[in-house]
């Protein structure tokens, strides 16, 4: 049977009265009625309904071609007469639990109604296929009483927590930062792997969801926190009765059947847009080309527009290339703050010009209220434009009907098909962008001998299995080789596998490194250390020494981690001693502003500190000190002496920037800092984020000390 495969070009000739609606439907049917070209099909309907005007008089053979394909919202936004029988039956079987307005399509029922039947699924389908509307509806059916969302970043634990409160509210306590205490028994937690691993009241969970399940495999994550994401899965299958595992496609995943659960795998490429690819094969390097291109694209394609780069300093390169771009008439509130960003961050900085231009930018070191009030601009259609690196890219939930891939590489390494494809996912929305256009500038990644097989580490432990990954699973995951290995390292090492077990996230070498550096201390040193609260000179130079040991990694992306610097050990001491996060930060690029000449080099030298305070001091530095205070304790008490370290006063500083735990909670729901420090008060500074977020709400537009942006802020986040 021949049949036209190519619906991009079958669409373009119906536009061109060179094939009749007639023929083209039926292309799409022959596509619908074949197994191995279903998706074909479904295109073909997909771009039908873009160009509906054209497919008038065919409309009852093309609503009947929306319901083959599974396409069943669709039958709501484009068909008047759905009160037919017949239709409304249909509609009335494929409802959600979330609203009697939502419809499910044909294979988001399928995954619906094998959870609610008890199986575990691990769906991989692409981006676009509603798989959070999903969850959404399983908390709906009142069918489970605890739930875990393991989310891979802080940005999506919000986004999750938002859309949850929303919705669930009122029947559900919401978890999602590890201060929160579970009050009620009805509990929906949201949280990243290290803060799965952190809690201890995961007990009787109904049912947990892995978001991004990719991540658990070593080869498309950072290791450390592939690591933290095996034991968290590992905690949570001891813990709970089912399980919903979400990814975009793959071709298959391993590891899971030792696991010995029983489970459906659904790779599904199940489509609700259709993409237009366009290829440039503009060389990487030749940025001159690649910034025509992009004016050119910019000025043919009006709609929503994400544009993706490597790195902040491509962000940079690219907004800067953008003088073009005339913001046609921006709000008073996008004039209000841009003000407030000048005052805060200076006009020089990248983020500030974009915004200038009507440009947003997103990037993993952007204060968390600056990131989501660009999503929400962006997505509120009052800036057309987003430029950002794979933090957005990963997750977040954004409305683009155009991706402009720039770079085809993430930092320094190249991006392979798997994630170029989740890249061009963005584009496109169900029910609101039918078609999405991608543009990849470089050329496209190679796809010969490239197997998208998510590997799970969990279940292929071997002799190369970390030993950290073994200490922290539970013991019922473990073969019989790996508690021979475990009890090898247990007999033979200085450090105690409890310790091992609990600081999982560091790998073994590391921590015993760490330890030989305690070991070497002298006992009037290790006294020192354990007994101020805020170090000296001294006592901070042999802290800096220790994060140089463990954090080496983290340290070197920015510079810090030579042994004869003293930038690390100044900057430290500088944050300790600064009245605010604000403080330090307005000081910082006080110098930054004064020292640095041009332009450029002032927004990297901002974005520099940015990437400290995000990645060292709210990260690397607390999770070094509470190693260090269970070190010295361990050595205490082996060498009987009777002192106790707490280093708790110096991770709440850094953790927390210098607010109060509740607080700090409040930023990572999109309150700005410089904001949030301005309503801290002896009164509500103990107070659980719970009671600080409704003292807020009652309070907020009464108060003399915010401004109008400090209230748009705490608008957006509560």
């Amino acid at each position: 049977m021949m049949f036209n495969l190519n619906p991009k070009v079958c669409i373009e000739n119906v536009r061109n009265d060179v094939l009749s609606p007639f023929m083209y439907l039926k292309h799409a049917n022959k596509c619908l009625s074949s197994p191995s070209h279903k998706s074909i099909g479904r295109e073909y309907v997909i771009r039908a309904l873009d160009e509906f005007d054209k497919f008038e008089s065919q409309s009852q053979l093309l609503k009947n071609l929306v319901r083959k394909a599974g396409l069943y919202p669709y039958l709501i936004k484009f068909f008047s007469s759905t009160k037919a029988p017949d239709i409304e039956l249909l509609l009335q079987l494929y409802q959600s639990e979330i609203s009697p307005d939502f419809v499910f399509h044909s294979m988001q029922a399928k995954i619906y109604n094998l959870l609610i039947s008890g199986k575990n699924v691990v769906l991989s389908a692409p981006t676009s296929m509603g798989k959070s509307a999903i969850v959404d509806s399983l908390i709906a059916s009142n069918r489970f009483n605890r739930l875990v969302v393991v989310v891979p970043t802080i940005a999506l634990i919000d986004e999750t927590r938002r859309r949850i409160q929303k919705n669930f509210g009122r029947k559900f306590q919401v978890i999602h930062h590890g201060s929160q205490e579970r009050r009620k028994d009805r509990t929906i937690y949201v949280l990243t792997q290290e803060r799965v691993n952190e809690r201890e009241d995961l007990q009787n969970i109904d049912l947990f969801v892995v978001d991004e399940f990719y991540k658990l495999a070593f080869s498309h994550e950072d290791k450390s926190r592939a690591i933290s994401l095996n034991i968290a899965l590992s905690k949570l299958l001891s813990v709970s009765k089912q399980f919903y595992m979400i990814g975009p496609y793959i071709d298959a995943m391993r590891g899971m059947d030792a696991l010995q659960k029983e489970y459906v795998f659904v790779p599904s490429d199940f489509n609700t847009v259709a993409l237009n690819v366009n290829e440039y094969n503009i060389k990487p390097n030749d940025v001159a080309s690649k910034n025509s291109q992009l004016k050119k694209i910019l000025e043919t394609y009006k709609g929503q527009t994400i544009i993706y780069c490597r790195s902040q300093k491509s962000i940079d390169q690219v907004v800067t290339s953008m003088d073009y771009i005339c913001f046609d008439k921006p709000s008073r509130e996008i004039k209000n703050y841009y003000r407030w960003l000048k005052r805060f961050y200076g006009s020089n900085w990248c983020y500030s010009r974009a915004l200038k231009l009507g440009i947003g930018v997103h990037h993993g070191a952007l204060p968390r209220a600056l990131q989501q009030k660009t999503v929400d601009l962006f997505n509120k259609n009052k800036i057309k434009y987003l430029v950002c690196t794979s933090t957005l890219i990963e997750g977040v939930n954004t409305v683009a009907e155009n991706v402009v891939i720039y770079d085809n590489r993430r930092a320094n390494a190249s991006i392979d098909d798997f994630t170029h494809k989740n890249i061009a996912g963005r584009a496109g929305r169900m029910n609101q962008h039918l078609i999405g256009n991608v543009f990849c500038l470089e050329s496209l990644p190679s796809r010969e001998f490239q197997s998208n097989v998510v590997e799970l580490p969990l279940g292929h432990q071997n002799v190369e299995t970390p030993l950290n990954l073994l200490a922290g699973i539970q013991s019922e995951h473990l073969t019989d080789m790996s508690r021979e290995s475990l009890s090898q390292f247990d007999m033979s090492s200085k450090v105690p596998l409890d310790l091992i077990r609990k600081h999982a996230s560091y790998n073994v070498l590391s921590i015993e490194s760490a330890y030989s550096f305690i070991t070497e201390l002298s006992i009037e040193d290790m006294k020192l250390l354990s007994k101020k609260k805020t170090p000296d000179s001294y006592n901070l130079e042999l802290l800096v020494q220790f994060i140089k040991i463990l954090e080496a990694g983290a340290l070197q992306k920015l510079s810090l981690h030579f042994e004869d610097n003293d930038e690390l050990k100044n900057r430290m001491a500088w944050y300790i001693y600064a009245e605010s996060h604000t403080d330090y930060i307005r000081e910082r690029l006080k110098y930054i502003y004064s020292h640095r000449e041009g332009v450029q080099r002032v927004s990297e030298g901002t974005d520099w500190e940015f990437k400290i305070a995000r990645n060292i001091f709210k990260h690397s530095i607390p999770r070094a000190l509470m190693l260090l205070q269970d070190l010295l304790n361990y050595q205490f008490d082996q060498l009987d002496i009777k002192v106790v370290t707490d280093f708790g006063y110096l991770v709440h500083i850094f953790e927390n920037s210098h607010l109060p735990t509740a607080f700090s909670a409040l930023e990572e729901m999109g309150i700005a800092i410089e904001t949030l420090e301005k309503l801290v008060t002896e009164r509500v500074s103990s107070s659980s984020i719970e009671t600080l977020s409704r003292y807020i709400r009652m309070y907020y537009k009464k108060s003399e000390r915010l401004h109008a942006i400090d209230r748009m802020f705490i608008r957006l986040a509560l």
